[in-house]
């Protein structure tokens, strides 16, 4: 038996032990929500005999998937084989399972946003229409859209012009897709949702795999990902964990009304919050509900711990982005001489732009430091040539990945030549692979047909070294295509580098067969394209990671700098109308950026700003933050190298007695037949939270009030409220 009591506190427990009938678990950060999931898949195999074969869990990281099912065999003491897995992985694994049955070809080939695009940008050119009008990632974009929302190609509105125009191309790019025997990540949800609505009896037999559903991070679902778990639970065996305070993924199609109206969409159901925060300090905490707080419509909950209230959060203001990079850098520099290794701080920025200021610093102090976020490892252009090479393998009717290789490197086979081959193709309705024994008749040269021919058996004599696993198959590419001879001939530094990353991709591969279950050249493929920039990130040296805050989730540190605190980078400039008008919940998703933000330290905070920035090409002076008004003042501490007081985030440090700072002794002291008196605290619908410095009398009496982020306000006593 596997006794709970021993290792969760009460509402942990509660949580793993409600087993029947569907539960939402509210796990607000640091709370131990994998605990609970792993806990109580634990407890049903252990404690209640459910087969784990009958048990699922899905998440959005491969890398999280990975974590909860090495928790679930350490509790368990064996490999549980339980369905543990992302979104896209589980619905690939149906997908192949199922596929023929709703006219999916079993070996698909998924393809990423690179390729994506590409297939986008042909399906233009064969409509003869113009990219500048319609540019291929907003086409791209739009049809990602639709099929999160189920909007199939032949359900797409075509309400005016240019969605009429989107719809042809939507309808175009379906059937291409389908020549090529190939999936987007958003066909993997749409297709497998789609074939369990439309089939009944297969429905029943793919949701009949599992008595019990878990779902990680479900704030973060959309609306085809909840229709897939609502399909998927017919029994009502459903438990989701997740946090509404921690939805920050809208511009991917996340719906934190999934969360919100829980009990709602699966009636009758239990929900457990989890309040206790193990991860970080009092302050700390203090700090991200005072921006998290300010939501409406928020489940209402307020983290605790037992843990130190700790250092006091620091605030320091620069009056540019160098400075601002200078002053994180000697930070962090400070803090590892202190005892905080490198690996253990991280800079986190609201866009990916501001990387470069802290990288450049970084680079002249020798700091050594990783970004997370960039170019992915898989998107390098040697890297997704060898890849495409093994997709070609898979599947002769890739064409993405036909046109890429066909002459890289180059064999003298033109872009003359390959628009001949793709006519013929289009003409004959067959892939460019098999348009090549048709090559003669499409006016393509003696010379270029023997090319191509070339090309064609070099390909297919390596069919044969499929059964002996990809390492071996990425071995004789490289060694036929003459791929890394070609290079070494270039003697550069650039050449090099991409030298070392086929290395790195070959160890990757060898890696993966050491480790994989099912280690073919499908499982491989599947497993690169479906990788997140965490799950590609490594964490192993000691060294500072940059990152932007989207990329945060899960993660935590020791040290967190949180940068770029300014109205119209953070929050970001987008949402700058919500609050004027615009749509709300703009605003409210960056002010759940900041709580996550906070919320990843554990041990010290730095909040930054920059008076002045120069960023996108032009340079602006942006207010402070709107966040960091929302900061209590009596946990603050302000490091600003002694800025004029335009420039400081807090013109004075509070200490323990706000009148030994706050109160101007020499006020007025008639002002006391006042109500409001000086050290006072008050709000301004305007300025946030502020702090009551003197009192000025009359008929229509005025306060001087010191805002943390705005500097000394003098303001009639009629705006403010008090408290």
């Amino acid at each position: 038996m596997l006794d709970l009591n021993n290792d969760l506190n009460d509402r942990q427990v509660e949580a793993a032990t409600h087993v029947e009938g569907p539960l939402l678990v509210i796990a607000g950060a640091g709370s131990g929500k994998t605990r609970v999931i792993t806990y109580r898949i634990a407890n049903l195999v252990k404690n209640h005999s459910v087969d784990p074969r009958r048990i699922m869990a899905v998440t959005f990281t491969n890398k999280a998937a990975k974590e909860m099912a090495h928790r679930v065999e350490q509790l368990l003491g064996y490999g549980a084989n339980c369905w543990v897995s992302t979104f896209h992985s589980s619905c690939a694994r149906l997908l192949r399972r199922y596929g023929d049955a709703v006219g999916v070809d079993p070996r698909f080939t998924i393809y990423d946003d690179q390729d994506q695009k590409a297939m986008v940008s042909r399906v233009l050119k064969e409509l003869s229409f113009s990219e500048k009008q319609f540019a291929p990632k907003a086409i791209q974009n739009e049809i990602n859209r639709a099929k999160r929302e189920m909007v199939g190609p032949s359900d797409y509105p075509g309400s005016d012009y240019y969605r009429e125009r989107v719809k042809q191309v939507y309808e175009l790019y379906d059937r291409r897709m389908n020549d090529a025997k190939a999936l987007d990540f958003g066909d993997l949800l749409y297709r497998t949702v789609r074939a369990m609505r439309d089939n009944e009896d297969l429905a029943a037999e793919i949701s009949g795999l599992f008595d019990h559903v878990h779902v990680d991070e479900f704030q973060d679902t959309n609306h085809v990902q909840l229709e897939l778990v609502r399909l998927l639970s017919p029994h009502r065996n459903i438990c989701v964990v997740g946090d509404d305070d921690q939805s920050i993924y809208s511009w991917r199609g996340a719906d934190v009304s999934n969360i919100l109206d829980f009990e709602k969409i699966f009636e009758g159901a239990a929900v457990v919050t989890l309040d206790r925060n193990y991860r970080s300090t009092g302050n700390i905490l203090k700090a991200a509900h005072g921006v998290v707080s300010k939501l409406d419509g928020r489940r209402p909950k307020e983290l605790w711990t037992s843990n130190d209230e700790g250092e006091n959060i620091f605030l320091f203001a620069a009056s540019d982005e160098r400075e601002e990079g200078r002053l994180v850098a000697r930070a962090v520099r400070d803090l590892r001489n202190d005892g905080f290794p490198l690996s253990h701080q991280v800079v986190f920025y609201r866009t990916n732009a501001q990387s470069r200021v802290f990288e450049e610093v970084f680079r002249a102090l020798n700091i050594p430091h990783r970004v997370v976020g960039g170019m992915r490892f898989y998107e390098r252009a040697e890297v997704k040539d060898l890849i495409a090479y093994m997709r070609l393998n898979q599947n002769r009717a890739d064409h993405t990945a036909f046109i890429r290789v066909i002459n890289t490197p180059s064999r003298g086979i033109g872009k003359t030549t390959v628009n001949k081959l793709v006519a013929v193709a289009a003409a004959r309705n067959i892939s460019a692979w098999d348009a090549i024994e048709y090559a003669g008749e499409a006016g393509i040269a003696a010379a270029g047909v023997r090319k191509l021919l070339a090309f064609r058996d070099m390909v297919e004599s390596w069919q044969d070294d499929l059964p002996r696993g990809p390492a071996h198959l990425a071995g004789r590419i490289i060694e036929d295509t003459e791929y890394v001879d070609r290079l070494e001939v270039e003697n550069t530094a650039e050449a090099d580098a991409k030298i070392e990353n086929i290395k790195e991709l070959v160890g990757s591969i060898e890696d993966f067969e050491a480790d994989a279950e099912e280690p073919t050249l499908d499982s491989y493929l599947e497993l690169v394209v479906l990788q997140s920039d965490v799950d590609a990130a490594k964490f192993d040296g000691d060294e500072v990671t940059l990152m932007t805050v989207h990329s945060a989730k899960g993660l935590e540190f020791d040290v967190v700098y949180v940068t770029g605190m300014e109205e119209g980078l953070f929050p970001f400039r987008k949402s700058e109308d919500a609050i004027y008008g615009g749509a709300p919940e703009a605003m409210d998703e960056e002010r759940r950026l900041g709580y996550v933000a906070m919320t990843r330290a554990k041990q010290r905070l730095f909040l930054t700003r920059a008076q002045n920035r120069k960023l996108f090409g032009s340079s602006r002076s942006n207010p402070p933050s709107r966040f960091l008004s929302d900061v209590p003042y009596e946990i603050v501490k302000d490091l600003s190298p002694d800025p004029p007081p335009a420039v400081s985030l807090l013109r004075r440090q509070p200490k323990k007695d706000p009148q030994e700072v706050w109160v101007d002794h020499s006020f007025d002291q008639s002002c006391e037949s006042i109500s409001v008196q000086p050290g006072q605290s008050v709000r301004h619908p305007k300025f946030g939270q502020g702090r009551v410095i003197t009192v000025h009398p009359g008929d229509t009496p005025k306060v001087e009030v010191e805002f943390p982020a705005f500097g000394r306000k003098r303001i009639l006593l009629s705006y403010l409220e008090f408290g």
